[in-house]
């Protein structure tokens, strides 16, 4: 017998059985929390779909001749986190676009630091960017609609991560222009606070300075040092226990272009925010990025090993 069959009188102990039990409902209906919806990796997958034809659509629209082919699709086992990150990117260079037809920037948020990254979050991401689309295209008076992608069963991160990429290489077709050196700073920058806050967390003193800015640097050089700051990135990882991730199929020996770069400083930070949340920094979110004008591919390179630096500063994390 439940607690309200056994109330059935009007009346218990002189008081309303639903005063006395009223109480005691709202308290269990406030604490319980409201189970959330899964949503699988096949469901990002397709909505990455759709943002790849929202933005083929931009193309038709302002009738950009490009023929789009699809990029060779990594090799890798990602989690979320990465997929989420390369979201993240599709709304900076959306924020390009933005600019180039005289709309104000709407810098993409970030969230807090999370050791484990739902799918859910990455369809979250997903949404924003087609809300911004969607956005854009009310704004310049762009009508036309997409055909709906099937839904394929069995999606891993992996794809909805090449899939992403394509959606962002068609993005850089579509603002005409590769991602620039400014913005990719602006992101490094980004990483330069993560690591900073790193260290304070540790109590440990910044003594890093910035190295010397080399005369002429090609993107290859920088992707290099991408993956200098990523072996850095991953010792820590192992230091807490953190499975690391195996990004070899994205070090290209030759044909190294900006997006390549930029690709690794989001992979990054993707995974410094398993040592944030490892670090019970769960609250501190990377800040946006700010805008730094006319920055070159010397000061991006001189960035990287100035963080480097910063990270070699902790010796351990055991």
């Amino acid at each position: 017998m439940t607690p309200f069959m056994a109330c059935r009188p009007r009346m218990l102990n002189g008081r309303s059985c639903w005063r006395f039990w009223l109480p005691m409902v709202i308290v269990i209906m406030i604490v319980t929390p409201v189970q959330a919806a899964e949503i699988s990796t096949s469901e990002v997958y397709f909505q990455a779909q759709r943002i790849v034809r929202e933005i083929k659509l931009l193309h038709e629209h302002f009738h950009i001749p490009v023929q789009l082919t699809r990029p060779e699709p990594f090799k890798a086992a990602l989690h979320p986190r990465q997929v989420w990150q390369k979201s993240y990117f599709i709304l900076v260079k959306l924020n390009v676009f933005r600019a180039k037809n005289a709309l104000p920037a709407i810098p993409p948020s970030a969230m807090e630091p999370v050791l484990h990254l739902d799918p859910a979050l990455v369809y979250e991401q997903t949404q924003r960017v087609l809300t911004e689309i969607a956005i854009i295209k009310k704004r310049l008076d762009i009508e036309g609609s997409i055909e709906e992608p099937t839904l394929v069963i069995g999606k891993r991160p992996i794809d909805a991560f090449n899939k992403l990429h394509e959606a962002s290489l068609a993005m850089e077709v579509l603002n005409e222009e590769v991602i620039s050196p400014s913005h990719v700073f602006a992101e490094v920058m980004r990483i330069f606070e993560d690591v900073s806050t790193v260290l304070a967390r540790l109590n440990l003193e910044d003594t890093s300075f910035p190295p010397a800015k080399l005369a002429a640097v090609k993107p290859k050089k920088s992707l290099i040092a991408t993956f200098d700051l990523m072996q850095e990135i991953q010792r820590l990882q192992r230091d807490l226990g953190i499975p690391r991730t195996d990004f070899s199929a994205f070090h290209k020996k030759s044909g190294v272009a900006p997006d390549d770069v930029f690709n690794m400083v989001g992979m990054s930070l993707a995974e410094l925010q398993t040592i944030k949340a490892s670090l019970e920094l769960t609250r501190t979110i990377t800040p946006p990025a700010r805008i730094h004008e006319a920055k070159t591919p010397a000061e991006v390179h001189q960035l990287l090993q100035w963080i480097i630096r910063k990270l070699r500063l902790i010796q351990q994390l055991r």
